[in-house]
């Protein structure tokens, strides 16, 4: 007979739909990162993928603000505020909760940052920008060891939600390969490529020259 949807899976589907939309964020980041075009490559369509990634983020944050939240509503094992905020004493999996902590935190880092980064400077905020990796291993370690039934501790690796986790883990550390695979290069036509770097080799010079003026 069935029950209906309890609070800790509410939880364990706001965690699942944060892993989700971290790693959607992360994957249309790095195709920014490699100049990815939809117009110039598959689906050759004008897709506003700034706008997509900014979506994404929202999405990610609030969702991993919302996850914890339930569990100060859940009777047993009973969570305190103090064990959302600094879960090292929380009742169970307190170090994977800390890590679970410490990807929320820097995922609002980055998230804030990118809010201000027009009065930060860009040299700021794509250095605080990288934090979003050592997060998103924080959040994949998470949400792959603990346990949503909040029981002893020992979760099935093989459930249908731990599956999706690592098959996002797995997608993400594929892609973060080809990033830095394709670094310097990107996804850009190779004649653009090389035209772009003799335009930067003969600016070089002239911007010399300019700099040498009385």
């Amino acid at each position: 007979m069935a029950t209906g949807m309890t609070l800790l899976d509410l939880c364990a589907y706001l965690g699942l739909g944060a892993v989700g939309a971290a790693s959607i964020n992360l994957l249309i980041g790095m195709l920014m990162a490699l100049r990815y075009s939809p117009v110039r490559d598959w689906p050759h369509r004008h897709i506003n993928i700034f706008a997509l990634h900014q979506w994404t983020a929202y999405c990610a944050v609030a969702l991993a603000l919302t996850h914890p939240l339930v569990l100060l509503f859940v009777h047993a094992p009973r969570f305190r505020v103090i064990d959302i905020v600094w879960p090292t004493h929380s009742p169970l999996q307190p170090k994977l909760n800390l890590a679970g902590a410490g990807a929320l935190y820097l995922l609002l880092l980055v998230f804030v940052s990118s809010l201000l980064r027009t009065r930060m400077g860009r040299p700021v905020w794509r250095n605080l920008h990288y934090l979003v990796f050592p997060a998103a291993a924080l959040l994949f370690l998470h949400s792959i060891l603990t346990d949503p039934a909040l029981k002893d501790g020992h979760p099935d690796l093989l459930d249908g939600g731990k599956i999706f986790v690592e098959a996002a883990t797995l997608v993400s550390l594929l892609a973060v390969g080809v990033r830095i695979w394709l670094r310097g290069k990107g996804l850009r036509p190779a004649g653009r490529v090389k035209a772009t770097g003799r335009a930067e080799r003969v600016a070089e010079p002239a911007a010399g020259a300019g700099s040498a003026r009385p």
